[in-house]
């Protein structure tokens, strides 16, 4: 493993997440028949802990605060289901955040946040326990992005391996900025499937930006591709029976996760995080996180794996 100081730190904003299916997305000004609602929770790095959890791997949560409300409770139930540990306290009268995601037949996906003060809440918590991580894992996304900078600088102070989830946004230039030459540091980020041809190059231009160790992009159902120095690797997505993509790239990370966290060669991580990403996809949200032999036994190049890590 990269360490043995202690679990896997996960910083990211906490929220109830609501999915909605429709057959397709209505016209201005009209509606379109809700097919299939499932309850689940946002964003990333809650589900990384859960995946990792899931595959047994210590983890930690550090986000927002949480209310007593009816998304409070949804919440509260989600994370104990999962077994993920948190820093986050229950604040009686706060209200609880909230995100709805529709989704349609094509694979077209639409978000509505509602995270009035997430990212003020995000600024102040107590970054203590990154410095005694295994491994950090951060979502830099643009609307926690100076919380999301504070965190990466306290991983940064003890030299933490660091992963960081851009989630498809634009790395701007003060988030490049606290990257450059960081040690130890993976950055992942996603392109849509019809841009598939273009994660490469995004990878490259990612990593000479930033001097990460690896750049790793996911595109759907193309697969994923990891971009080091003078080198590329690249596996296939896991076919499976899409229920919904929510999450997708979250059960990725903790896949790749417990890869690097055991010394695995990318090719070998990227293989892992592609079963979790794509068994993610095929379960509904109320079903259980897959354990390492589901993960082992979805996929060619994981049978290649030796027996002392399967």
């Amino acid at each position: 493993m990269a360490t043995d100081s202690g679990p896997v730190v996960c910083f990211s904003y906490l929220a109830a997440a609501s999915l909605w299916n429709v057959e397709r997305f209505p016209q201005a000004n009209h509606g379109a028949e809700v097919q299939r609602s499932e309850a689940s929770i946002a964003a990333d790095g809650p589900m990384v802990a859960a995946v990792l959890a899931a595959l047994d791997i210590p983890a930690l949560v550090i986000s927002n605060n949480i209310g007593d409300d009816a998304p409070g409770d949804q919440v509260r139930a989600w994370l104990h289901r999962g077994r993920v540990l948190t820093t986050v306290e229950t604040v009686p009268g706060l209200a609880t955040p909230q995100i709805v995601i529709v989704a349609d037949e094509d694979g077209t996906r639409t978000w509505f946040p509602y995270l009035q003060g997430v990212a003020e809440a995000l600024t102040a918590v107590d970054l203590a326990p990154l410095a005694r991580a295994s491994y950090a894992y951060v979502d830099c996304y643009k609307v926690i992005e100076p919380a999301a900078i504070r965190a990466i600088q306290a991983a940064r102070t003890p030299s933490v391996p660091l992963l960081v989830n851009l989630g498809g946004s634009v790395l701007t230039p003060m988030v490049a900025s606290v990257l450059r030459d960081c040690p130890d540091l993976i950055i992942q980020t996603n392109v849509d499937d019809d841009a598939h041809e273009t994660a490469p190059a995004v990878a490259a231009t990612l990593l000479g930006q930033t001097g990460a160790s690896w750049v790793v992009v996911t595109a759907g159902a193309a697969g994923a591709c990891a971009v080091g120095a003078d080198v590329t690797v690249s596996v296939p997505a896991v076919p499976v029976t899409v229920r919904h993509t929510h999450c997708a790239g979250a059960a990725f990370s903790g896949g790749l996760l417990y890869g690097l966290l055991h010394g695995w060669p990318m090719r070998d991580s990227l293989a892992l995080a592609s079963a979790s990403g794509g068994l993610r996809c095929a379960r509904a949200h109320h079903e259980p996180l897959p354990h390492l032999t589901e993960l082992l036994a979805c996929g060619e190049s994981l049978d290649q794996l030796p027996a002392a890590v399967r």
